[in-house]
């Protein structure tokens, strides 16, 4: 006779782990997906990853990444290959060009749970994940078309994966470990495997283990090559100046020369990573500080893994706040493993440290309420700077402030979580907020509907990526230098480039119809050099699309409306 399944050992735990599973994905879900498609995509970084997958369904060219139909091989393409899948699965919007995004977070969400359970437990791992889904920092990425959410997840899967195996004695998870990471290497280049195998040669070297025997794992390595290397083969043959041009200026360059922006100081990260980590940041010196991690190897390679990231970045002459994404996973499951440490201990009451990280919390959110009502001149300014995100100013500070009091008074996670998830909440509607500011969606969609046979969209010493994704349709570009210099220079030759402003003039003059994206402050300067006559269209901060008309006998005009402002301005044409 069959046993019963309630009565079978574990069948319990199993059905709770369940439960606590389909909570995360609930949550998660709820996060990463609820209203995904609504903002518009943003210029640069989202236009230009939507654009180039786009137009690698455009022109069925799987290997070499194309913007603004020129080769673009500053990244590796699978963020490409998973985008323009997305697209012809579900359309080119801008839910199918952020889907992957937000799937690689809900994939960062689970790792943590796996990670956190196999360490330490069940109640560490949920802790830990939940941690991680409510950083304020890490909603925003997942929500948002880049690379970095991508590359964290396949980054951490394989530190993650390789550390269980050395640590538990799973030489089989290797394999795992270095398909994640030539996934990574495939997103963003060989940083993924730099940074995995210093992270796992420190920690073997603080354990006395060899070095290199600890992590190199023959048939591990032969696998990354076999999925990472082809395409770099092809794309070298197809364009055999390509590998110097990604290792030594995309990776080397940017890590140590002044040959790019983003040029920031030392410490740079150390606010980015507290602001990332919101709210959740204000009890990060109390986790890190709790135990001597010499005393726990878990707590140490969890340290390890962390400090290696923000280091390496932060070494780096070329800064961008997403790059240090990986490091928050083991962060908060140092978080997590804390706090599930005090629950099992009884709760609050039993950590001094803790309940002063709270108080401090509470004191210095009631203080941020007090600053929000009565702010000195500097606060005032920095308002001003965020008044695209104004209305979530105070509710997000009376939550901030809220959730340690509240935990003061029930000395329970939960309250933890439940302040934490509010505040996440907010996070897509401030990124709807800013959005409607920073996006060319409605200017695309003017050109996608006005769009006829022989028409042409010019950008005057102005690009935008995402104008082209909305339209459908390529830029030709007065000269200027842009990210498009590289591919201009592999293409040799393209008509899509115009060396002087006569060119640009004689190409318009012989179009039907020409829309012309530049900022407003150089139309003085493109009716000098085109005379004719110009219809407004649209406005995005300090850029506007217009509609352009060849010369007639009477003068032209161009109308200024801004339906935000009710402003009206009117000028003369050049006759």
């Amino acid at each position: 006779m069959t046993e019963p399944t309630a009565a079978r050992p574990g069948a319990p735990q199993a059905s709770q782990e369940g439960r606590v599973l389909a909570g995360l994905l609930l949550v998660s879900g709820f996060l990463f997906l609820y209203h995904l498609g609504i903002p518009g995509l943003m210029d640069p970084d989202e236009g230009r990853y939507a654009e180039i997958a786009r137009e690698m369904l455009l022109l069925k060219d799987w290997i070499i990444p194309h913007l603004n139909l020129l080769p673009y091989l500053e990244k590796p393409p699978l963020v490409y290959w998973l985008t323009a899948l997305s697209l012809a699965l579900q359309g080119q919007t801008a839910w199918a060009a952020r889907l992957p995004a937000a799937l690689s977070a809900l994939g960062g969400v689970f790792l943590a749970y796996g990670l956190g359970r196999a360490l330490w437990g069940p109640r560490a791992g949920s802790l830990s994940a939940l941690i991680l889904a409510t950083c304020g920092g890490y909603v925003a990425l997942g929500r948002l078309l880049t690379l970095d959410m991508t590359l964290a997840l396949f980054l951490n899967l394989g530190v993650g994966l390789g550390y269980l195996a050395m640590r538990r004695e799973r030489p089989r998870l290797w394999l795992w470990a270095y398909l994640a990471l030539a996934l990574g290497v495939l997103t963003k280049g060989p940083v993924a495997l730099v940074l995995a195998v210093v992270i796992w040669a420190i920690w073997a070297w603080s354990q006395g283990r060899p070095l290199l025997r600890s992590w190199f794992h023959p048939k591990g390595v032969a696998l990354l090559v076999v999925v990472a290397l082809p395409w770099f083969g092809l794309a070298a043959i197809r364009y055999p100046d390509f590998l110097r041009f990604f290792v030594l200026e995309q990776h080397l360059a940017r890590f140590a020369t002044k040959s790019i922006h983003h040029q920031f100081p030392f410490y740079y990260y150390l606010p980015i990573l507290l602001g990332f980590m919101l709210p959740w940041s204000w009890l990060l010196p109390w986790a890190l500080g709790r135990k001597r991690p010499w005393r726990d190897p878990d707590r140490l390679f969890l340290l390890i893994w962390a400090g290696v990231v923000l280091l390496f970045f932060s070494l780096s002459r070329g800064k961008l706040a997403p790059y240090i994404l990986p490091a928050l996973l083991p962060l908060a499951l140092l978080l997590g493993q804390s706090l599930a440490d005090q629950v099992r201990e009884g709760g609050f009451s039993g950590s001094r440290g803790l309940l002063w990280s709270l108080v401090l919390w509470a004191f210095l959110g009631w203080g941020l309420v007090g600053l929000y009502f009565q702010p000195p001149s500097p606060v005032a300014a920095l308002l001003a700077k965020g008044s695209q995100v104004a209305l979530l100013f105070f509710p997000g500070l009376l939550i901030l402030a809220l959730t340690p009091t509240c935990a003061l008074i029930w000395r329970r996670p939960g309250v933890l979580v439940a302040g934490a998830l509010l505040l996440s909440f907010l996070v897509p509607w401030g990124m709807q907020m800013v959005s409607a500011q920073r996006s060319p969606q409605a200017m695309g969609r003017i050109v996608k509907s006005q769009w006829r046979p022989g028409a042409a969209l010019v950008g005057y010493r102005l690009y935008s990526q995402g104008l082209s994704f909305y339209s459908g349709q390529i830029f030709h570009l007065l000269s200027f230098a842009t990210e498009l210099d590289y591919g201009r220079k592999l293409a040799g030759t393209t008509s899509l480039f115009f060396d002087t402003s006569q060119e640009m003039a004689a190409y318009v003059r012989g179009r039907p119809l020409v829309f012309i994206y530049l900022r407003a402050k150089s139309l003085p300067y493109l009716e000098k050099e085109l005379p004719g006559k110009f219809h407004f269209l649209a406005r995005q901060k300090n850029s506007i699309l217009v509609k352009y008309e060849a010369e007639t006998k009477q003068a032209g005009t161009l109308r200024f409306c801004s339906e935000k402002t009710g402003l009206t301005q009117r000028r003369k044409g050049a006759k």
